[in-house]
C-alpha cells in the first residue's frame, strides 16, 4: 500500500512539472535569431558547445525507445510459425498452379498461435507509463540544464563586465597619480615640498600599482570563465 501511495504522489509530481507555464524554448534563443544581444549570444554559443547537453538529449532519446519497446511487447502474444518442407512446398506450388493438392493436409504452410500471459496484461502498461514518466523526467533535466547554463554565463559575464570597468577605472587613476607624483617628485628635487609628501606620493602611487595588478588578474579570470562556458575567445564572438 506504502509503495502505491508513493507511485501516486511520483505521478502527481511529474504531472505538475509538466503543467508549469515556462516555455523552455525560449530560454535558449535559437541560433536563426541574429539580433540578439552579446550576453544571449554567449548564452546559445555556451548551449551549443556544452557537451553535457548530449547526456541529457539521449536519455530523452532512451526513454522515447523504451516506450516503444514496452508498446512492442503487445506482440509477444501473437506467435507466427512457418512450415517449409517438401509436403508444403509442393502443395504451394499446386495451388499456385492451379492444380489440385497431393500433399498431407496435416503439413500446414503456417501456423497462427495466440497466447496470453495474463502477468504481461498488468506489466506492460506499467512498464510503458515507468518510460513515459523517465521521458518526462529526462524533459525536465534538460531544461534545468538550459536555465543553468542560461544563468551561469549571464552571471559570469555581468562578472567579467564589473571586472573589466573596475580594471579600466584603476587604469585611469593609476595613470593620474603617476602624473601627479612626477609633480610632487620634481618639487621635492628642486626644494619646493618635503620629503613626507614625497614618500607619501611615492606610496600612493605603489598602493595604486598593486592595485590595477590585482584588478587586472580579477578582469582577465574572469575573461577566462565566460571563454570557458563558449569555448572560445571572447573576441571571436560575433
Amino acid at each position: 500500500m506504502k509503495k502505491i501511495v508513493v507511485m501516486l504522489f511520483s505521478l502527481i509530481a511529474i504531472q505538475a512539472i509538466g503543467q508549469n507555464n515556462i516555455d523552455y524554448n525560449k530560454i535558449i534563443l535559437p541560433d536563426y535569431v541574429k539580433d540578439a544581444d552579446f550576453g544571449e549570444k554567449l548564452v546559445q554559443l555556451a548551449w551549443r558547445n556544452n557537451p553535457g547537453n548530449d547526456v541529457f538529449k539521449q536519455r530523452i532519446t532512451m526513454a522515447k525507445l523504451d516506450t516503444w519497446r514496452y508498446k512492442a511487447d503487445w506482440l509477444n502474444f501473437i506467435n507466427l510459425q512457418s512450415n517449409i518442407n517438401e509436403y508444403t512446398i509442393r502443395k504451394a506450388d499446386n495451388l499456385i498452379n492451379g492444380k489440385d493438392s497431393t500433399a498431407p493436409g496435416f503439413y500446414p504452410l503456417y501456423n497462427i498461435r495466440l497466447s496470453v500471459n495474463l502477468g504481461n496484461i498488468f506489466t506492460i502498461p506499467f512498464d510503458v507509463r515507468k518510460s513515459k514518466i523517465l521521458q518526462t523526467i529526462a524533459v525536465s533535466d534538460l531544461n534545468s540544464q538550459k536555465i543553468a547554463i542560461r544563468t551561469a554565463v549571464l552571471k559570469a559575464y555581468n562578472d567579467f563586465l564589473l571586472r573589466e570597468k573596475t580594471y579600466k577605472i584603476q587604469t585611469q587613476m593609476l595613470s593620474d597619480t603617476e602624473s601627479s607624483h612626477k609633480l610632487v617628485e620634481q618639487k621635492f628635487k628642486n626644494g619646493e615640498t618635503t620629503f613626507e609628501t614625497y614618500v607619501s606620493s611615492l606610496n600612493n602611487t605603489n598602493r595604486l600599482s598593486i592595485d590595477i595588478l590585482e584588478a587586472e588578474n580579477d578582469y582577465k579570470n574572469a575573461k577566462l570563465d565566460v571563454e570557458q562556458f563558449i569555448g572560445m575567445k571572447l573576441e571571436e564572438v560575433r
